[in-house]
């Protein structure tokens, strides 16, 4: 039985070293579903609900399943108006939001619209003198950021809303600047990058939620793109969407919080490969695509690039623009704004043998309470979540979108940090809730 044992333990030994030295399978590709004349030319795509996202095209944002069941939640009559999200951002009261502007001779407003998540009927809340465009994400304290564009002052700002759709600015750019879609960082202050009309160079900046403004770097090119911060802290973005000299090259950069600059590959003249959207993948990698070739493609965080994917037939398999984020089930599901048999775009899916992506649990309001209080926990890849007070289970658990869960103190817990387990890993606060 001993020798049975020991001959056992070398097969699944072998077994486990053939595993682990096998070459990696390709990553497939699969078309979810193609657009039609009606949803033409998808652009954002954002994860609701497990295996339900929602995307935009023209002025309507429409669900689809993973499976391609697609339904249009709203639309809009363009002119006068026009979708300024793509799509849009989920929120702690399970409800999605999006936000459109009506432009007008001297200026105009703007709206902020939701949705249920699902089905439900959407409700648009009073005009402003401010436009979202767009909104960018979801605050540990339930509000909605962005930039903001002030009609009164042809300002651009950046400010939160409410989800009464009340938006307060914080910080207003110079006029002569144009910013980029901003980040909120893991620090609490808000990062992004802009560049001055007629300057050579742009900026990377920080904001805190006072409005106070640092100039981080200056960066080695016209550029708008912080895209991401990754879970090691850094940034990284893309030299890229705006090219519009003829020896700017498009590539991949990181940035540190303190401002120190490196490209991480260079993809030769921007006509030829321009980048259009980059993400962090759970298994630590970056993955990006590229307008020009249909490329989607992934990079390490050392320069390590791979093409995983390149459009040969953009008739059934797309063309990019292509936007991209990563699923609930490990694999990674985009939008192509062109090809497919109508010419009208499509939605695909590219499973690149990633793990499911694990949780984190970053901030928790309140921070004190009696047995039977409501808890927000904020963070990402949240859904399908379990919660554990110092140990004890929480009740009453249920996600809304994939940033927020809820649950309440139960009985018996103690003082402690809370525990979010997924079937993506587990994650722990940093900070403890305090049982009074």
């Amino acid at each position: 039985m001993a020798s049975h044992s020991h001959h056992s333990s070398l097969f699944a030994l072998c077994i486990l070293a053939a595993a682990l030295t096998r070459p990696a399978s390709a990553a497939t590709y699969r078309v979810v579903s193609y657009m039609t004349g009606q949803t033409q030319a998808p652009i954002g795509i954002v994860e609701v609900l497990p295996a339900v996202f929602y995307s935009d095209s023209g002025n309507l944002v429409f669900s689809i399943s993973s499976l391609g069941a697609m339904t249009i939640l709203v639309s809009f009559s363009d002119p006068p108006y026009i979708l300024e999200s793509a799509p849009g951002v989920t929120a702690s009261n399970g409800l999605f939001y999006t936000s459109i502007e009506q432009v007008a001779t001297g200026g105009g407003t703007g709206n902020i619209i939701s949705m249920p998540l699902g089905t439900g009927s959407p409700q648009t809340y009073p005009a402003q003198g401010f436009a979202m465009t767009p909104l960018a994400g979801n605050l540990p304290d339930g509000k909605l950021f962005g930039l903001v564009y002030g009609f009164s002052n042809a300002s651009e700002n950046l400010g939160t809303t409410d989800l009464s759709g009340n938006v307060t600015t914080f910080y207003q750019f110079p006029s002569t600047d144009r910013p980029a879609t901003p980040i909120y960082g893991t620090d609490g202050n808000y990062y992004g990058t802009a560049f001055t009309y007629g300057a050579s160079n742009g900026y990377f900046y920080k904001v805190t939620p006072s409005g106070s403004f640092t100039k981080v770097a200056t960066l080695p090119f016209q550029g708008e793109g912080i895209a991401l911060q990754g879970t090691d802290g850094n940034f990284y973005g893309v030299q890229g969407p705006g090219c519009s000299t003829g020896a700017q090259h498009s590539a991949v950069y990181k940035m540190t919080p303190s401002g120190q600059f490196t490209t991480l590959h260079d993809f030769g003249l921007c006509g030829n490969a321009t980048i259009t959207s980059l993400i962090e993948g759970s298994d630590g990698k970056l993955y990006g695509a590229t307008q020009g070739n249909s490329v989607l493609f992934s990079l390490t965080k050392s320069g390590t690039y791979k093409v995983e994917f390149e459009t040969t037939n953009g008739t059934t398999q797309g063309l990019c623009t292509c936007i991209l984020t990563q699923g609930s089930d490990g694999s990674i599901y985009g939008t192509a704004l062109g090809g497919g048999p109508g010419g009208f775009g499509l939605v695909f899916a590219l499973d690149a043998g990633l793990p499911v992506p694990k949780p984190r649990a970053r901030k928790f309001f309140p921070d004190s309470g009696t047995a039977g209080t409501r808890v927000r926990i904020w963070g990402s890849n949240l859904f399908g979540a379990s919660v554990t007070f110092n140990g004890t289970p929480g009740t009453k658990i249920y996600n809304s979108g994939l940033n927020y869960v809820w649950t309440t103190v139960p009985a018996g817990a103690t003082t402690g940090p809370i525990t979010v387990t997924t079937p993506g890993g587990t994650s722990t606060t940093h900070g403890s809730f305090t049982v009074n």
